[in-house]
């Protein structure tokens, strides 16, 4: 705590009166401002958005690119399709009862051979298809070595397949 001695009003200036100050409150007052100050500092920086006002020139048309080569395996309700960049689609349907993996990985083997090294892999399953028959595929893929796997919707690709 601090302490102010003053001399008594009326001239005796003998007996001093001694205020003491609590600063507890004004050092609690500073720790709050300071905390509250380096976080809006920090908040202050990724909250900032650089935009470029330059206009820019007309871009010119680029000639349409190839699609891209990929190997895309569907499944749906039938089974699987499978179809590699500009080829046809294979199909492959359900054998008895259930999704025919040990053919699709025999169909994968096959078709590795002529693949390019770690082409991209697209599965897409439909959206009634059990999550375990996409994870059939996906594993099937990782142990043939086509490791690139991504996946979409069956809605995105259906336009490829036909």
């Amino acid at each position: 705590m601090g302490g102010v001695s003053e001399p008594m009003p009326g001239g005796r200036g003998k007996k001093s009166l001694v205020v003491d100050l609590n600063l507890v409150p004004f050092i609690d007052l500073l720790t709050v401002l300071i905390t509250f100050l380096l976080l809006t500092a920090v908040w202050t920086q990724t909250g900032r958005i650089n935009i470029d006002q330059s206009v820019q020139k007309p871009q010119k048309q680029e000639q349409p690119k190839e699609p891209p080569k990929r190997l895309t395996i569907m499944i749906d309700r039938k089974g699987y399709t499978m179809k590699w960049a500009d080829e046809a689609p294979e199909p492959l349907p359900i054998a008895g009862g259930g999704y025919d993996v040990t053919g699709l990985r025999e169909k994968l083997k096959a078709m590795k051979e002529r693949l390019p090294k770690d082409p991209k892999v697209v599965v897409a399953p439909e959206d009634t298809i059990a999550y375990r028959e996409m994870i059939a595929v996906m594993d099937t893929c990782m142990s043939l070595g086509l490791s690139n796997l991504m996946v979409a919707d069956a809605a995105s690709v259906i336009g490829e397949m036909m």
